[in-house]
């Protein structure tokens, strides 16, 4: 974007990281911000929105690590599960498996401190049961936990609504995961007004105050972006991206050639799992650029166990994925912004240290 022009490091390799381009922004002005429930500069909970469904004001919390609305049955207008889809969100890192029945163009309006409000559309799953299922596989178990891998009902349904906004989630366990049930690229109203579509980009911007949706050329300012895969399931819906990407290093090792893993900041989880060669071990020095040492957007490490910064997660624990993979936690954000453009495809970092941190570093375009 040409807005963030400026020297390129010497290792800046254009074919992974945008350079100067028009703005894809550009007459692009209906926005809008919604501040979280509680203000959210440390990262120590989950970030949570205000909203009114079915009439009622309630919170949800606010998860990029999955994708889809889910809430108890018992919040939504009365459905015949004869008459709607049968559906599932699985979470791969706790494996609790929500069990339920898709309801269709369910408008949520969410609203925040200073009286904004904004309203999506889509499909919110209304779960009729949580269950912790190890071992679950859409293709063998459809949306259903077999009774022989349940390790016991741990609800009888999410006592708080549950929103994910994430995107490239759409895996094996999840493929319901598709962005036509993702809320925050589903606006349909900013205070009560339809949005016109030459003038509102979709997309949303993570900080930690608040939510902002509908990207423009002036809150994009200071990111550095990302050009995105498509996904697995890109010919379903052309906004099925997937995640952006980042190389590991461990200890003084070098990063592996070829070993980018796929990159998820979640705010759904304090905890960091990572894929990434060989298990780690305590005390190990985890070293991470996004995408790659090449071409980074940003540096950052950590050492688990031992002196930890403010990207440091509660812990780390090696993943289950079968691929190359890092979910970072929310503590990520605490030294960045990121924002998800699911029209061009694009994932954007922008950063908010001091400058003075020894163990991160931003690069800008």
């Amino acid at each position: 974007m040409s807005k963030l022009a400026v020297s390129h490091p010497p290792f800046f390799n254009d074919s992974t990281v945008d350079i100067p381009t028009p703005d894809k922004f550009a007459g692009f002005t209906e926005t809008a911000e919604v501040g979280w429930g509680s203000p959210n500069v440390s990262w120590r909970v989950a970030p949570a929105l205000n909203i009114i469904v079915n009439g009622i004001h309630r919170r949800a919390t606010i998860d990029t690590g999955s994708t889809g609305a889910l809430m108890d049955k018992s919040f939504l207008p009365t459905f015949d599960p004869e008459e709607v889809e049968e559906g599932h969100v699985f979470y791969s890192s706790s494996k609790i498996l929500e069990e339920g029945y898709w309801v269709p163009d369910v408008e949520i309006e969410y609203f925040g401190p200073r009286g904004v409000r904004i309203m999506s559309k889509t499909p919110v799953l209304a779960v009729e049961r949580a269950v912790s299922c190890p071992q679950f596989n859409q293709t063998l178990h459809g949306h259903r936990c077999p009774k022989n891998a349940t390790k016991g009902v741990v609800k009888r349904a999410v006592q708080q609504p549950y929103f994910g906004i994430g995107f490239g989630r759409d895996r094996d366990t999840s493929s319901q995961a598709t962005p036509d049930r993702n809320p925050m690229i589903n606006i349909v109203s900013i205070n009560n007004v339809t949005i016109d579509r030459t003038k509102y980009h979709p997309g949303y911007i993570i900080t930690h105050r608040s939510i902002i949706v509908g990207l423009t050329s002036n809150n994009t300012e200071g990111f550095v972006t990302m050009d995105l895969e498509k996904g697995p399931n890109w010919e379903k819906g052309q906004r099925a991206w997937a995640g952006p990407k980042v190389s590991v290093a461990l200890n003084n090792e070098t990063y592996a050639k070829g070993s980018q893993c796929s990159l998820l900041v979640d705010t759904g989880v304090t905890q960091m799992y990572l894929k990434a060669g060989r298990e780690f071990q305590p005390d190990d020095e985890i070293k991470f650029a996004i995408p790659d040492e090449e071409s980074p957007v940003a540096t950052y490490t950590i050492t688990n166990g031992g002196r930890r910064n403010a990207m440091s997660p509660t812990k780390v624990l090696n993943s289950t994925s079968l691929t190359p993979y890092v979910n970072t936690g929310r503590s990520f954000l605490t030294k960045f912004d990121v924002f998800f453009n699911p029209i061009e495809g694009q994932y954007g970092l922008r950063f908010k240290g001091s400058g003075e941190e020894d163990f991160v570093k931003f690069y800008p375009v």
